[in-house]
Order: C-alpha cells, then structure tokens, then sequence
C-alpha cells in the first residue's frame, strides 16, 4: 500500500486556516515583503472571500502579526526578568518590551514606510495590538493588591498602552525621535499614582 492511502482512502492535503495565513503573512512581514490579501490567496489556494471572512480586511491581518511579534517579545523579556512580582518589577519588563519592539527592524520599516497606515494597525481603538496589549497590562495589574480600590483597572491599563504608544511610536504621531525610556518613566508615573490612591 503506498504512504498516501491509509484503510483504503487517499490522504488528501489539509486545508489552510486561519493560523497558516497569519504564518505566511508574518514570514513576508519578516522578510519586508508586502502583506497583500490577495497574494496570500493566490500562495495558500484560498479564495480572498475566505481570508475576508476569517479577518475583515488587511488591517486586521497586518495586526494579528504585529501582535505575535509584540506577544513574543513580551514573552522573551518575561522568560528572562521573570513574571512581575512586583510594581517596580512590572514597570522594568515594559520597557524592556518597549526597547525590544522598538528596535524591531521589519516593524520599524513597516512604521517607516507608510506611517498613517501603520499608526491606524498600532495604535486605533480597533487594533487588534491595542486591544490585546490592554488585556496583558490588565492580567498583571490585577496581581497587585498596593494599586487602589478605586482605580479602575481597565482605564489604568489602557491609559498605560497609550501613554506607551505615545512616546514608543511618536515619530510617527508627532515627528520626534521615539523615546521608549520616556514611555517607562510615564508607566512608572502613572502607577505611583494608581498605588497612593486613598480607599
């Protein structure tokens, strides 16, 4: 019996998902190749109205891999500093995470050549980056019973993404150098206040 026939039947080729999709895109993201939706349709044999189904547009594709590579950078620092046990220890992995994303080249060009586009994937109540970056801040400040009673975690947590975004991508919301230092000192900022909240 040949290695293609199990009981009888052929072995046929398993059809690309979602993931294989994210995959290809993340490689030519990589590689500094253009993500297009109807190139990834033509390289995995899918029809473009099923890449659409799955993601809605480019944007959102573009997004989930910029995610995994800011997922797998918190990863990385979180691997080696450890998981935040502490405030102090929370506010050094984020700029750990910061520098790490910032100094991304593939990203860094990405933001270089076509910065309104870039800014709306990175950066917009939509995003797929900012709305999953909001959810890994609230994981952690949930762990730390010295923040107030009265702070809302979701706002604290989403005031800390767009503090980030603001200095970690400002050479593309205002011009200037990006300073992801300053991000971490505002993060820091922000939860000494949250932490002498009065009950």
């Amino acid at each position: 019996m040949s290695q293609g026939a199990v009981n009888g039947r052929s072995k046929t080729p398993s059809r690309p998902t979602r993931d294989d999709v994210i995959d290809l895109a993340h490689d030519w993201f990589r590689d500094g190749r253009r993500v297009d939706v109807q190139a990834l349709s033509r390289e995995l044999g899918i029809g473009r109205a099923t890449i659409y189904r799955w993601f809605s547009g480019r944007e959102v594709i573009i997004g989930e891999v910029v995610w995994r590579i800011v997922a797998e950078a918190l990863r990385r620092v979180e691997d080696r500093e450890g998981y935040p046990a502490t405030i102090e220890q929370f506010v050094h992995n984020y700029g750990e995470m910061a520098a790490a994303v910032r100094s991304y080249h593939p990203l860094s060009q990405f933001v270089s050549d076509d910065p309104e586009y870039a800014l709306r994937v990175l950066s917009t109540r939509y995003s797929v980056v900012q709305g999953r970056l909001i959810e890994w801040n609230m994981v952690r400040l949930n762990t730390f019973p010295e923040i107030g009673p009265k702070v809302d975690i979701r706002a604290l947590a989403y005031a800390i993404v767009r503090v980030g975004e603001s200095f970690i991508w400002s050479d593309m919301i205002t011009g200037e150098p990006p300073a992801p230092e300053q991000a971490t000192a505002m993060v820091a900022l922000l939860l000494a206040g949250a932490c002498s909240t009065p009950a």
